[in-house]
């Protein structure tokens, strides 16, 4: 009889175990699942897809349910499909914990978001500046300026080096800023956003945005120049002055765009000078020290000095925009006297006390009053006041400047302290031999910009006193575009003839006289000792050159 075959307990068991092994390794490995009517609904991992069993066209299959990539961008995190359900491994700098905030990372403006598949906030990009602003002939490219992280940032224009500075609205007068840090109005912080910039010439351009088109007329100079000395100061010497000190880091830094910064360190005897700075205010710093200075042409700072602790003293103009003449405007036999205004900074982290002041001048080309005083005690980060006179003398009874047209005078500042410790400093100002009357007439309401060599606006009235530049050259521009009515005018440089005035505004006709002349290259040359008269119509635009030389 053949017997049936026998399995033990043993080997039962294990076929069960087997079994069933394989039975659980079929349902939990994805790609083998079946789908069908007992796990509809059921998700399962393929690949970085998740899939649903669904019922469709008479049968069940897999369909796609989510894209584990969609709610995990591979340039911010990994994302993986594990045990039917989407993750996202994010990079430590995409993470973030403010949500709804923003940020700029480079040329991208990034916002602080959660992801669906991870468990916090991450970094995801918004959009790239730089592609929004390509460059062209005055946008260098795009840039993300950001002022608030609950704020999205904005896309401006960085500007190139050849147009950045201060410009100046015709038609309404207001202040523009073109740095590397977009465009501002009327403060730094105001920030606009052009639709358009197109060159009209080097110093005159068109904007178009916010649904208005204008022109922008240059107000600075991008070859400005800054000098200085840098010196040993307290703890390294006791003698007058100390000695120039190489090797010390001196920045400058625009205060209205800190992407207009400019870096050095002081040569072997200490003297540092910067060419080719665009024209403005600067925080000067010198190793820990900082100080705020107009540089609008030219300007001698002085002396630094260089320590890591105690007191540090500075001497400054109160302002840089004070003008001074050798001669008087009436009598060139004359000079002028003035009031100069002195701040004396403690630039240092240490009360600097009891200090005294002397100033004195080798320079005989004027008369100098001033007396030593006590300062008191100037605590660190403060300046106290110190004023002093000078009476000039003109360059016709100077030897040496007989055929100068300005003369730049250095006055040594002593600064003494409580421990005979002398600290001494050098301001400098710049006297010119005499002053100029422009006159500006008009029927219209005034319609004139004076800018002087190194284009700062002047101050404008019927007669503006400005120095006389035969080596350099004024613009002078007349313009209607934000009046609305038109008119006869004239300028005279140096003389005026009043009679000619009032039969040139009652007579004159030739209104294609000078014409055309609305751009810079344009411009008409008013001579010394003459006077133009010319007419605007309505959005008008005349420029002119004043030439001091003939």
């Amino acid at each position: 009889m053949t017997k049936s075959p026998v399995i033990s307990r043993h080997r039962f068991g294990f076929f069960l175990f087997f079994v069933s092994a394989l039975a659980f390794s079929v349902s939990s490995c994805d790609i083998f699942n079946d789908c069908s009517s007992s796990n509809s609904y059921s998700m399962r991992c393929n690949g970085l897809y998740l899939e649903q069993c669904v019922y469709s066209g008479g049968n069940y299959r897999w369909e796609q349910y989510k894209n584990c990539i969609t709610g995990c961008p591979s340039d911010i995190g990994n994302p993986s499909c594990v045990a039917s359900t989407c993750s996202c491994s994010v990079q430590s700098q995409y993470v973030c914990d403010k949500g709804n905030s923003y940020r700029c990372n480079g040329d991208d403006v990034e916002k602080c978001v959660s992801l669906d598949y991870y468990n916090g906030y991450v970094w995801e990009k918004q959009k790239n500046c730089k592609s929004l602003f390509p460059e062209s002939e005055i946008v260098e490219s795009g840039s993300c300026s950001s002022t608030n992280e609950y704020y999205e940032p904005k896309c401006v224009p960085k500007i190139k080096k050849a147009f950045r500075g201060k410009w100046f609205r015709l038609d309404d007068k207001t202040d523009f800023y073109l740095g590397t840090n977009g465009i501002s109005r009327n403060s730094y912080y105001s920030t606009f956003v052009p639709d358009s910039i197109t060159k009209i010439d080097d110093n005159m351009l068109e904007v178009t945005g916010n649904d208005e088109t204008f022109r922008l007329i240059r107000n600075s100079i991008t070859d400005a120049t800054l000098k200085l000395n840098v010196k040993k100061a307290f703890g390294y010497t006791r003698s007058p002055s100390g000695s120039g000190i190489g090797g010390i880091d001196v920045v400058l830094e625009n205060t209205q765009d800190s992407g207009e910064t400019y870096e050095k360190q002081s040569g072997s005897d200490g003297s540092t000078q910067f060419d080719g700075i665009v024209s403005g205010e600067y925080d000067i710093s010198v190793g820990n020290t900082k100080v705020t200075q107009n540089i609008a042409d030219y300007l001698n700072a002085g002396n630094f000095y260089f320590s890591k602790n105690s007191y540090i003293y500075k001497a400054l103009l109160n302002s840089t925009n004070e003008v001074y003449y050798a001669e008087d405007r009436d009598n060139s036999e004359e000079g002028n006297r003035y009031t100069v205004y002195l701040r004396i900074y403690n630039l240092g982290n240490q009360d600097a006390s009891a200090t005294t002041i002397s100033l004195k001048t080798d320079d005989t080309s004027v008369k100098v009053d001033a007396k030593d005083e006590i300062l008191g005690t100037i605590e660190p980060e403060n300046y106290v006041s110190y004023n002093f006179s000078i009476e000039t003398i003109p360059f016709s009874k100077t030897t040496d400047l007989k055929n100068a047209v300005y003369h730049d005078i250095e006055f040594l500042v002593s600064l003494k302290d409580i421990d005979g410790e002398i600290w001494e400093d050098v301001v400098t100002l710049r006297i010119y031999r005499k002053a100029v009357p422009v006159y500006l007439y008009s029927t219209m309401s005034n319609p004139f910009i004076l800018l002087s060599p190194h284009r700062e606006i002047m101050s404008m009235s019927s007669v503006v006193w400005v120095p006389y530049r035969p080596d350099a050259k004024y613009k002078l521009i007349a313009q209607s575009l934000s009046l609305n009515t038109e008119g006869v005018y004239s300028i005279g440089v140096g003389s005026w003839d009043k009679e000619k005035w009032d039969s040139d505004r009652e007579n004159f006709t030739d209104v294609s006289n000078y014409e055309p002349n609305n751009q810079e290259s344009q411009a008409v040359t008013v001579n010394m000792n003459s006077q133009t008269t010319s007419y605007l119509h309505k959005n008008d635009i005349d420029f002119w050159i004043i030439d001091m030389s003939k």
